[in-house]
């Protein structure tokens, strides 16, 4: 084909383009959709929830079912938290066999992020924008919550007790995050050091504390607090990954520092390496204080050893099951949790896990038919240290969207975590501190 020829084809060539694109601008002015794609999951800015092409159905909602998402680690080094998701299911497993909320059944949608915060965020947008989730609870992890709190602030998706203490996520309050499923790390961090000072007659206190979030908000209450007690000092401060393996060093640290008390804010494996490798080097002298995430949980004797793990004192949001005292929340979770999950452990993050869904599952009980996301929301301010979960007691206000204020201390002994305080509630506003 000679050159001329050549000019002429690219020259059709592009009359062709010319007019198909013309042809895609007159469909899409008539209202044409291209097959596949479909509208913000989140609606406009997220305020109204609305699923497409039903203006007055919530997204997630028919007239039998509720839509769930949770996002949590079910595989890799933090798997030990995949007991929060069993224990949200078992609730909605016992919650959908009688009857389920006003008629409509639990449908859980659950995805492994590994505790990794990247693939939390894909996670999250494939919950929202693909499986148009009604809302989300108790999606596990500091650092992974983080990292979608922008995206949870920009759609308005409801997330009800982040499984986390990290502050971070309620304070100050975002409209549509309501709930941290363990005590705030901050809140915690001063219990626990006003323990180590007062009960445990610490003068001297060596701080381990997990490189993230969890670990850092903590230290720096502490350190914030310590002008509290001016006869106490910190004499040693040791950082770790949640992912280490290996604590000799800091472990020698500690040893040389020859504190009275150490405190770990920590999760659990790391609490377990540590006090592993201070028993390695016979520093078994020292009174070892965890976080209620670290230390609150019988996987530790198998993972530190029963021998190593006993004696460590621990921060609990949720009563220990089995005392006679026990509520009617407590003994079903015991029963139903127990028989679904008979290798879990019932003191923990299953515990948290179904603290959660009671709720979560209240929440929608009190909106009733009205399930759009602002009207949903607004329900959790009538929660006024609502004793009738597996919590002490919760509660929400415009101000406080901690909603579990609430610890004791626990001790490790033969192989059971046991209460040795009475419970002690936190007012996030204020910091006053009151005894039951």
């Amino acid at each position: 084909m000679n050159n001329q020829g050549k000019r002429i084809k690219r020259k059709m060539y592009g009359i062709k383009g010319i007019l198909c694109l013309l042809l895609m601008l007159l469909l899409a002015a008539c209202g044409g959709q291209t097959e596949g794609t479909s509208s913000s999951a989140a609606g406009s800015n997220g305020s109204s929830g609305t699923t497409e092409g039903k203006s007055d159905s919530p997204q997630g909602v028919t007239d039998s079912e509720i839509l769930v998402g949770f996002v949590g680690p079910q595989t890799g080094a933090t798997a030990i938290y995949d007991s929060n998701r069993k224990a949200i299911e078992s609730y909605f497993k016992y919650v959908n066999e009688n009857g389920g909320v006003d008629g409509r059944t639990l449908k859980l949608i659950a995805y492994d992020n590994q505790g990794e915060p990247a693939k939390t965020v894909q996670a999250v947008k494939r919950l929202v924008e693909q499986d148009k989730v009604f809302a989300m609870v108790g999606n596990t992890g500091s650092s992974a919550n983080l990292a979608v709190l922008d995206y949870y602030k920009k759609t308005g998706i409801p997330v009800i007790m982040a499984g986390t203490g990290n502050g971070q996520l309620v304070n100050p309050p975002v409209p549509n995050v309501l709930g941290i499923s363990v005590i705030n790390y901050s809140i915690e961090a001063r219990l626990l050091l006003d323990y180590a000072v007062n009960q445990a007659d610490a003068k001297t206190i060596a701080i381990a504390y997990q490189n993230d979030e969890l670990g850092k908000e903590g230290l720096e209450a502490i350190k914030e607090a310590i002008g509290n007690y001016p006869d106490v000092e910190i004499v040693e401060e040791v950082n770790f990954l949640q992912t280490d393996v290996e604590f000799s060093s800091q472990a020698q640290k500690i040893q040389k520092a020859k504190p009275d008390a150490v405190i770990v804010l920590s999760t659990p494996n790391p609490a377990a390496n540590l006090k592993k490798a201070l028993h390695r080097i016979g520093a078994d002298d020292i009174a070892y204080v965890v976080t209620s995430v670290g230390g609150n949980d019988t996987n530790l004797f198998e993972l530190a050893g029963e021998d190593v793990w006993n004696g460590t004192i621990s921060a609990a949001t949720i009563p220990i099951p089995g005392g006679d005292d026990d509520s009617e929340s407590l003994k079903l979770f015991v029963e139903r949790f127990g028989a679904d999950y008979p290798k879990e452990p019932l003191i923990g993050v299953s515990q948290s896990g179904w603290g959660s869904a009671e709720v979560f599952v209240e929440g929608l009980k009190r909106a009733g038919d009205n399930l759009d996301w602002p009207s949903f929301l607004e329900t959790f301010y009538t929660f006024d240290n609502w004793q009738d979960s597996i919590y002490a007691g919760i509660s929400f206000s415009e101000d406080n969207h901690y909603g579990v204020t609430s610890l004791y201390m626990t001790e490790a002994k033969d192989g059971k975590i046991e209460s040795t305080s009475v419970i002690m509630t936190v007012d996030p506003k204020t910091g006053e501190v009151t005894s039951e």
